[in-house]
């Protein structure tokens, strides 16, 4: 009984070490890629880097423009967004709307 006690707990030890070391193995090798990604990031927020004072500009530019299209028609450069909305919701369903009919019956 001596023996196969020694040997089931060699055989768990080893078991154990192999699971730590593919563990370990795994952790350095998603490390080694999180540390590229954090070196990629680093470098494109370097090159996107726009000063602050360049980032007012284009603000204040936004603003002239926008004024000016609400001022004088085609005064501006600037596109305007169509917003015209021709119909609001009342929050009313048919009671034999198609859609609603596939719904509930779906659910049998």
């Amino acid at each position: 009984m001596g023996k196969v006690v020694v040997c089931a707990t060699v055989i768990g030890a080893t078991a154990a070490c192999a699971v730590a070391t593919i563990l370990i193995h795994r952790y350095v090798k998603k490390s080694k890629r999180w540390g590229k990604a954090k070196a990629i990031l680093k470098e494109f927020e370097e090159k996107c880097a726009t000063p602050t004072l360049k980032l007012k500009q284009v603000a204040d530019a936004m603003t002239v423009e926008m004024h000016a299209g609400l001022a004088s028609e085609g005064g501006s450069k600037l596109k305007m967004l169509i917003s015209f909305v021709d119909n609001l919701p009342t929050g009313y369903i048919p009671l034999f709307d198609p859609i609603l009919i596939t719904l509930i019956f779906s659910f049998f």
